[in-house]
């Protein structure tokens, strides 16, 4: 019986370890979605779907994932002050990287601007930075196009998010 509990016990501190050993690896990231919109000031529920969906894809890939709450912006000077208060905010947090993520809507011709559409996005930009040095590492945009029917949904957005997360992570990657 004492053979069975020291086994069991050396497995169980054996996945403990591995676990432990993961995680000391794993990147940590902190993130925030910044719309520009330039129709309302109130955060669009597609900016939410697009955060849990990056957040998800994140923790998915391997990182430490946090994120600061998605907010609006008007300005170049407001995406500034955003910015500052978001690396403080990373920094305080121990993460390594801070990514802004710039979603760009366009939703004058749509049938439904406050449904969680794919077409009412215009673009989706990211911005890749070292919190310790402040340097901007890399930058990428994926622009939304033509939308099938099919996509224009909350999956849409969900599948875009998705393709944004695997640029980030492979900038993140050659890291």
């Amino acid at each position: 019986m004492t053979k069975f509990f020291t086994h069991k016990f050396f497995m169980a501190a054996l996945v403990l370890a591995a676990l432990v050993v993961n995680s000391a690896a794993a990147t940590a990231i902190s993130f925030q979605v910044v719309q520009h919109d330039p129709t309302q000031d109130k955060i669009r529920s597609s900016s939410y779907v697009m955060e849990t969906a990056l957040f998800d894809n994140f923790f998915d890939s391997g990182h430490v994932t946090t994120n600061i709450p998605t907010t609006t912006s008007a300005s170049q000077e407001e995406d500034e002050d955003i910015f500052f208060r978001s690396l403080s905010d990373s920094r305080e947090g121990l993460c390594k990287y801070l990514i802004i993520i710039l979603i760009d809507y366009d939703s004058a011709a749509s049938k439904n601007p406050d449904a969680v559409l794919l077409s009412n996005i215009k673009s989706v930009g990211w911005i890749l930075y070292d919190t310790e040095s402040e340097a901007m590492l890399e930058k990428g945009e994926r622009v939304v196009g033509k939308v099938p029917d099919k996509s224009n949904n909350i999956r849409g957005v969900k599948a875009f998010a998705k393709q944004i997360s695997a640029d980030i992570n492979s900038a993140v990657g050659k890291r």
